[in-house]
Order: structure tokens, then C-alpha cells, then sequence
């Protein structure tokens, strides 16, 4: 009997401790020829049920390996349940000053995760963020795709 009421303990120590920390992630994978038009914006909508909770914010960028570029000029717009909107404009650091990636990479394929926040509040209700280029030219060369993942802050 003690053998089991240990088993069963252990058990859902193990479930309660491998609940999903993901609330949302989605990845949009570049349509023709890994190219991101400067005028194609990507949205992301998600809902937040739990405001007690902090969250962490983050953007994957997928790329080619040895990326041309030492950054990429980004920005985001967050809309929150309460209707405020924040802007933020990053350069997104590809390469270090010494010119190796900051990617993880496997053979060709290459994913930079970037948090645009952490370890902040989020509101009850949805959400809407949405993410575009500021390359001068009429595409970002060399992109596999990009996405966004929300996720509870460790």
C-alpha cells in the first residue's frame, strides 16, 4: 500500500511539474524564395486568462546560416485588452562584434530568439502584436520565418 501511495506522490509531482509554460506560439515560415517583404506586417492574437501570473514576450527569427547582415531593423506593436498600444523598434543583433552568429544552428538553419519583454504583467483579455521590417529595401533576404511565443516567466 505504501508502495503505491508513493508511486501515485511521485507521479503527480511529475505531471504538476511538467505543465506547459506556453500560452501561445506561432511561426510564420517565409513564402517565396526565404523573403520578408518590407511591406508584409505579421499579426499575432492571443488571449490571456491569468493575470496573476508574469510572462515573457518572445520573437524567433529564423535565417539562413552566416547571415549577411550584423542586424535586422525590427518593430512591434502591442496592443493591449484595454486598448493601449506600445511601439518598440529594435535592431535585432544577428552576428556579435566578432562576427559569429547568435543563433542556435543546425547545418543551414538558424533561430535567434529575442524577448521583446520579461518577466511582465499581462492583463486579462487579448492581445494583439504585430511585427515588420524597417529594411531599406523592398524585402529582407535570407529568412526562413518568424514568429512569436508567450510563455509563463520562470
Amino acid at each position: 500500500m505504501k508502495t503505491k501511495l508513493l508511486l501515485f506522490c511521485f507521479l503527480f509531482v511529475m505531471l504538476i511539474s511538467c505543465e506547459p509554460s506556453g500560452i501561445y506560439s506561432k511561426f510564420y515560415k517565409s513564402a517565396e524564395n526565404n523573403r520578408w517583404p518590407q511591406s508584409e506586417t505579421k499579426t499575432y492574437e492571443f488571449t490571456v486568462d491569468n493575470d496573476t501570473l508574469l510572462y515573457d514576450i518572445k520573437f524567433h527569427f529564423s535565417h539562413v546560416y552566416d547571415y549577411q547582415f550584423a542586424n535586422v531593423p525590427i518593430n512591434f506593436s502591442i496592443e493591449s485588452p484595454d486598448g493601449k498600444k506600445e511601439n518598440i523598434a529594435i535592431d535585432l543583433a544577428i552576428k556579435n562584434d566578432k562576427g559569429e552568429q547568435l543563433a542556435n544552428c543546425s547545418g543551414d538553419i538558424c533561430d535567434l530568439i529575442y524577448k521583446i519583454k520579461e518577466k511582465i504583467k499581462l492583463l486579462k483579455g487579448n492581445y494583439k502584436i504585430t511585427v515588420s521590417n524597417r529594411f531599406k529595401g523592398p524585402y529582407l533576404p535570407n529568412v526562413l520565418g518568424v514568429g512569436l511565443e508567450v510563455d509563463k516567466a520562470e
